[in-house]
């Protein structure tokens, strides 16, 4: 239990540590839908079992192991549109 409150708390926001765990439950159920076990997706992968094993319990991986489970799972496109370039208007282009 925590001895201290957040402002997650307080304002019904998410914390990252729990963002980051949502993104690592909707891998899981991506793995699960393709019929993968942990070993098995850690091996097409290339990120090993432990950093896999952590990740779906913590959602703490580094940014390359993401990619890699992602690209293994056929979902890299998700990845890709993330951070797609913005829009740029005549002032942005006017401006530099």
């Amino acid at each position: 239990m925590k001895k201290y409150l957040e402002l997650s708390d307080l304002f019904g926001e998410r914390s990252l540590d729990e963002r980051m765990k949502e993104l690592a439950d909707r891998l899981r159920a991506y793995r699960k839908k393709a019929g993968y076990s942990q070993l098995e997706m850690a091996d097409r992968s290339g990120v090993t079992y432990a950093s896999l094993k952590r990740f779906e319990r913590t959602g703490k991986i580094s940014i390359e192991g993401l990619w890699l489970l992602a690209i293994a799972l056929g979902c890299d496109d998700q990845l890709d549109r993330l951070f797609s370039r913005p829009m740029l208007t005549a002032d942005d282009v006017r401006n530099g």
